[in-house]
């Protein structure tokens, strides 16, 4: 599930920088287009830390539903 859930966050974002018009992939790709590395670092640190989150909340889900020896 963690792999998965990292999986679709990137698919999700590459489809939003291909045929969004709003949302973070859309502000990449509109970014890179204007020249704004600054503004594109800011989204990449974003993004990454919205993965690290929903990564971190499936592990501790992963601990609490795990069976216990």
């Amino acid at each position: 599930m963690r792999i998965s859930i990292g999986i679709a966050w990137l698919v999700i974002v590459a489809a939003e920088m291909v045929v969004g018009q709003s949302r973070i992939g859309f502000f990449v790709w509109n970014e890179w287009n204007n020249l704004q590395i600054s503004s594109i670092i800011v989204a990449i640190v974003m993004i990454g830390i919205v993965g690290l989150v929903l990564d971190q909340a499936l592990g501790a889900l992963m601990k609490q539903l795990s069976f216990r020896e």
